[in-house]
């Protein structure tokens, strides 16, 4: 609504807006301090807190351990089962076989295919080595002396002579190890005994 003095038009005064109410803060007087034992309580609860925190940290990594020796045994049992199945099932004489047969051939006699898996069969036996640990135990061809007591390790051809003493032997064909556990043993015939 408009009022109209001397030509002029005046607008209608405004009413006012309602008063900000403000937080009050008690006065200082009136402010108590927290009794000592409340201090207390609250120290109490934030150190014990702490110590949970700290237990469960400790027992969280304690679990991870645990977790990292499961897993590192499960691999070691597979990689031992894989190693032990690769030596009984012959596949790992055989590669050596398939090796020699391919080292024993003049580079370009063999058809072009074959000749492209000249170094198939040393991959194969490096990374059952790397992988594995598997390695080849003695050469065929090697001649040893051992004692009669120690035939067992062997796989003989041939006869036992009667008797012990030290026996000549020549490995016919390469055992096979992982670390100190023999998985196949070299096959051997007795050259000569003393």
């Amino acid at each position: 609504m408009s009022v109209r003095r001397s030509g002029r038009t005046a607008a209608a005064p405004r009413a006012k807006a309602p008063e900000r109410s403000r937080a009050r803060r008690p006065p200082p007087s009136s402010r108590r301090a927290a009794p000592s034992g409340d201090l207390r309580a609250v120290e109490s609860a934030r150190r014990g807190l702490d110590e949970a925190s700290e237990s469960l940290r400790a027992a969280a990594a304690e679990l991870a351990q645990v977790a990292d020796r499961i897993a590192a045994e499960a691999l070691e049992t597979e990689r031992a089962s894989l190693a032990a199945e690769l030596a009984s099932e012959q596949v790992l004489r055989d590669v050596l076989k398939l090796q020699r047969a391919l080292d024993a051939a003049a580079t370009g006699t063999l058809p072009a295919d074959i000749e492209a898996l000249r170094k198939l069969p040393a991959a194969i036996l490096d990374w059952a080595q790397r992988r594995l640990g598997v390695t080849a135990h003695l050469a065929a061809g090697q001649e040893l002396e051992i004692p009669a007591d120690r035939l067992a390790g062997f796989a003989l051809e041939g006869t036992l002579p009667a008797g012990g003493g030290l026996l000549r032997v020549r490995i016919v064909a390469s055992g096979w190890r992982r670390g100190t556990r023999v998985l196949v043993p070299p096959r051997a015939m007795i050259v000569s005994s003393r």
